[in-house]
C-alpha cells in the first residue's frame, strides 16, 4: 500500500537517500527543509515544504495525510569545534526542533501513526566495552545531548504514535558524511590511525541505514530504541588498515591526539580519540538483516562497485 511519509532533515545524507528509496517504491514524500532552494539532492516527485519549526500551524497543515514522520533533524556533530554557540545550535536543532514538531502533531485531529526519530550511538558515552541497547546512557556532553534529544521524542507515545528511536553510528558513504574526510589522507598516501589506535568505531553503510528506516516504517511491531550500527564494530587501527587495503594505498603516518585536540577541542575526544563499540542485540532478534555486516564488505561496495 502506498504511504505518505514526512521527512525532516530531508536534504541531508540519510534523508535524501531515504527519500530516493521511498519514491522508487511509489510512496509519497513530504520533505521539510529550512532551505527549500537547496533541495537538489531530493528525487523528482518529492513535495518540498519550507519548514519553520516554531510555526506549528504550517507544520501541521503540511503533515496532513502523512502516515509516518521520520525525524532526522540536527546540525552536524563532526567537523568543527564545539564552541558554546555551536553547542546551542546542536541542541536547538535537535531538542527544540523535535519538541516543536511534536507540538504541531499534537494540534492535529488525525495524526500520523508512526514517529521515527534519530539519535546517536554517542548516547552510551565514551567506552571500550561492547554495548547494546540494554546499556545505560553515558555522562559526557554527546551522551547528554542524545538523552535530551530522545526525551524530546517521547511525547509521541502520549499522542498515540508508534515510536522508534534510531541510535546511529558513523554512516559510510563515498561522497558525503565522515568517510570522505577519513579517507582523504589515505588517498594522499599519508593516511594512518588516530593514536592510540585501539578506540572503537561503530559504523553502518548508508544503504543499510536506509533499509533499516524502511523496515522501521513498514514494521508495525518495530518500536523503541535500536542501535543503527553494523554487527562488526572495529578499532581505529583496523578501520585505517581496511581503508588502505580497499584503496590499495599504504598506511604509515599515525595521527597524534594533541593535533586533533588542537584542531577540534572537545569534539576530538568525543568522536575521534574516545571509542564507542556499539552493536545491536535488538535488530537481529527482531528480524533485520544487514547487507553489509563487515567493514571490508561495506568499503568494497563503496569504492569498487
Amino acid at each position: 500500500m502506498t504511504k505518505r511519509i514526512a521527512i525532516t532533515g530531508a536534504t541531508g545524507l540519510i534523508g535524501s537517500a531515504l527519500a530516493t528509496a521511498l519514491i522508487a517504491r511509489d510512496d509519497h514524500v513530504v520533505a521539510f527543509s529550512r532551505t527549500p532552494h537547496r533541495t537538489d539532492t531530493l528525487p523528482h516527485g518529492t513535495t518540498v515544504v519550507q519548514w519553520n519549526p516554531a510555526d506549528t500551524a504550517h507544520t501541521a497543515a503540511a503533515l496532513a495525510g502523512c502516515d509516518t514522520v521520520v525525524n532526522l533533524v540536527g546540525a552536524s556533530i563532526a567537523g568543527r569545534r564545539w564552541s558554546v554557540a555551536y553547542k546551542q545550535r546542536l541542541e536547538e536543532s535537535r531538542i527544540t526542533a523535535t519538541t516543536q514538531l511534536l507540538n504541531a502533531i499534537g494540534t492535529m485531529t488525525t495524526r500520523p501513526h508512526t514517529f521515527i526519530s534519530s539519535s546517536g550511538a554517542g548516547y552510551y558515552g565514551i567506552h571500550a566495552q561492547v554495548t547494546s541497547e540494554q546499556a545505560p546512557a553515558g555522562y559526557d556532553y554527546l551522551a547528554k545531548l542524545c538523552v535530551a534529544w530522545e526525551a524530546a521524542a517521547h511525547p509521541a507515545h502520549e499522542l498515540g504514535m508508534r515510536l522508534v528511536i534510531v541510535r546511529t553510528g558513523v554512516v559510510l558513504d563515498k561522497h558525503a558524511g565522515a568517510l570522505p574526510l577519513m579517507a582523504l589522507p589515505f588517498r594522499l598516501w599519508v593516511g594512518g590511525p588516530v593514536l592510540p589506535g585501539h578506540q572503537a568505531i561503530s559504523w553502518i553503510h548508508r544503504d543499510d541505514m536506509v533499509q533499516l528506516l524502511l523496515w522501521s516504517i513498514d514494521g508495525q511491531r518495530v518500536n523503541g530504541p535500536y542501535n543503527a550500527c553494523a554487527p562488526e564494530a572495529v578499532d581505529n587501527m583496523t578501520f585505517g588498515k581496511t581503508i588502505a587495503r580497499t584503496l590499495q594505498v599504504p598506511m604509515w603516518l599515525p595521527v597524534p591526539q594533541f593535533a586533533l585536540r588542537l584542531l577540534f577541542g572537545e569534539m576530538a575526544d568525543a568522536l575521534l580519540i574516545g571509542g564507542q563499540s556499539v552493536v545491536s542485540s535488538r535488530l537481529p532478534h527482531d528480524g533485520f538483516v544487514f547487507k553489509y555486516p563487515t567493514l571490508a564488505q561495506a568499503l568494497t561496495a563503496i569504492y569498487r562497485s
